[in-house]
């Protein structure tokens, strides 16, 4: 099992006279030459795949926290259909491995809208980028610098379509949450205890692009 400490690590790039990294120079697997601290590497996150959501998935995730690290293929709105589709979530489906995995997402309660949400640039917790699930690792908001008061109150449609709009062009994500079974992931948000959601694109670059969730009823 792999434990992150609470701390950042600046993914790595191979040196050159541009801030700026081809993806075709930056190995995928994590073994890079150590960027400055505070340097800004951009990588082409490479062409978004997008293909019809699948009620098929695979079988590889624990009922623990951890990070999977995948490509993001398909976004199912709220709703009653298929694809693992609920009124309560927006679901992501990730291929790791050649297996699509779900991921639900909180855009509202059963009863009332309280979730919030906001985004913030930082660089990657814990070890670059690596296809595979993860278990493990510690995630805290507020070490992140990340508060309740940070976090503004969406609405149901607002958070679909903001949510949406932000992953549009992601390729490679990264997703801190908790395993509910081994086909999915869930609890994508402020859970404390160093079990907090997070969603990541640009993962291979420094900084990443990451979402925060909460609800109403948290303080922190």
């Amino acid at each position: 099992m792999r434990v992150w400490p609470y701390l950042f690590l600046s993914l790595a790039a191979c040196s050159r006279s541009s801030d700026t990294v081809d993806a075709a120079v930056v190995p995928h697997d994590g073994s890079r030459d150590a960027a400055p601290d505070g340097a800004v590497v951009h990588v082409d996150d490479g062409t978004p795949t997008r293909q019809a959501c699948t009620s098929t998935f695979g079988t590889a995730l624990t009922k623990t926290f951890g990070r999977m690290d995948g490509y993001l293929v398909a976004i199912v709105p709220p709703g009653n259909g298929g694809c693992n589709a609920d009124s309560n979530h927006l679901h992501l489906q990730v291929r790791v491995n050649g297996a699509i995995y779900d991921v639900a997402v909180d855009v509202d309660s059963p009863t009332i809208e309280d979730v919030h949400t906001g985004t913030r640039d930082l660089p990657l917790i814990g070890a670059a980028w690596s296809e595979g699930w993860h278990p493990g690792g510690l995630v805290d908001y507020v070490s992140l610098g990340v508060h309740s008061v940070d976090l503004p109150l969406g609405t149901k449609p607002g958070l679909v379509s903001e949510m949406t709009n932000d992953l549009a062009s992601a390729n490679h994500v990264s997703i801190y949450a908790t395993g509910y079974g081994p086909d999915g992931a869930h609890l994508v948000h402020r859970n404390g205890n160093g079990h907090d959601g997070v969603i990541v694109t640009q993962p291979l670059s420094s900084p990443s692009h990451m979402r925060f969730l909460s609800f109403t009823s948290q303080s922190f």
